[in-house]
């Protein structure tokens, strides 16, 4: 993905003015063809541990728990596009899933290093002190969601394993965003700001 950096702060500024947000409350996550890198935005740029390669940037994510922009080859997608989006048949469903970590330690640039058995690491901002001493962080997303009228299974037929479910639709998810990144107690990681920035 090539980025035009000065349409990306634009946007990013754009995005978060005068919301409420506070810019220590907001994060950025790069996934390249070579690493997944986690960063935050301070108010003017984004901040990761090290340069981002921009030949090898695939999807860039600046989030906080209420809106999500996503810069990709397709464009840019700022979820406010669904605020709207609660109604009879739509939803917002917010969940937690693990996303990494069995060791940690103290990195460099107020970093913590987060590394598995299997291989990996992860360099997150802020020193990061797990809660009883579980070392695992998870990601918050947001789905959104809304029923389709549209028969799944026609009635009758064999393939619905009697699940009493043949002639009715289904709930799909539309999109998802990322809200922000918790510890496994449910409570939400605090950072402060590092040096290097995009």
């Amino acid at each position: 993905m090539r980025i035009d950096r000065d349409t990306i702060k634009q946007e990013i500024k754009e995005a978060f003015r005068n919301k409420g947000e506070c810019p220590t409350q907001i994060w950025a996550y790069a996934e390249s063809y070579d690493t997944v890198m986690i960063g935050t935005w301070d108010g003017n740029d984004l901040v990761f541990y090290k340069d981002l390669d921009e030949k090898l940037l695939l999807t860039l994510r600046v989030f906080n728990e209420t809106r999500e922009l996503r810069f990709s080859n397709t464009g840019i997608r700022n979820t406010d596009i669904y605020k709207n989006i609660n109604s009879e048949s739509n939803s917002e469903v917010p969940e937690q899933y693990y996303m990494y970590g069995e060791n940690a330690k103290k990195g460099a640039n107020g970093y913590t290093e987060l590394w598995e058995q299997r291989g990996g690491t992860i360099h997150f901002p802020g020193d990061l002190s797990f809660p009883n001493g579980i070392v695992a962080l998870k990601l918050g997303i947001k789905n959104y969601v809304r029923y389709n009228p549209v028969i799944v299974c026609p009635k009758d037929e064999e393939h619905d394993y009697g699940l009493n479910t043949n002639g009715v639709g289904a709930i799909e998810v539309i999109d998802y965003a990322y809200t922000g990144f918790y510890y496994t107690n449910g409570e939400a990681v605090k950072y402060e700001q590092s040096k290097n920035q995009l």
